[in-house]
């Protein structure tokens, strides 16, 4: 009998923890945002595949054999990706020359060769709060800081 309280506890924690929040405000700014036209710019880069190329303005520097990592900016608001070890997943918001990516997880393995850059890598994509995008060379931004800058593969 002791069981079930517990059970039931357990159940309501995982509903309340996955469950999506909404309010009367966020609801209004979805839907005219779902109406809105995306802007050339932001179509080019979505479903696109961008490889890392510098962080803080620095050339990114691999070990032999390890993958370049890199991001995809997917319909629906989503980001996928690769960290340099761990696979990135989560959400991305674009506006204008917006870009965020809130809610931004990954695997959580442990590669000693890669986990610096990795863990600066999160840290810029955490971090941007805006673009620029120059043919196929996407920058990312914290205000007019470059944080990171990716290619178009």
């Amino acid at each position: 009998m002791k069981r079930t309280p517990l059970t039931l506890l357990a159940v309501a924690l995982f509903f309340s923890l996955t469950s999506e929040k909404c309010d009367k405000d966020s609801g209004s700014a979805s839907s005219s945002a779902s109406t809105s036209k995306p802007s050339a710019t932001t179509v080019s880069m979505i479903d696109t595949h961008w490889n890392l190329a510098t962080l803080a303005g620095d050339a990114i520097r691999l070990p032999e054999g390890v993958e370049n990592p890199y991001i995809n900016l997917l319909e629906g608001d989503r980001i996928s990706g690769f960290g340099g070890c761990n696979k990135l997943m989560g959400t991305v918001k674009m506006d204008g020359s917006s870009l965020s990516f809130p809610g931004l997880g990954s695997s959580k393995m442990f590669c000693e060769k890669t986990q610096a850059l990795e863990n600066s890598f999160m840290t810029a994509l955490r971090a941007t709060n805006s673009f620029t995008l120059d043919g196929d060379k996407l920058t990312l931004l914290d205000k007019s800081k470059e944080l990171a800058t990716l290619v178009k593969q």
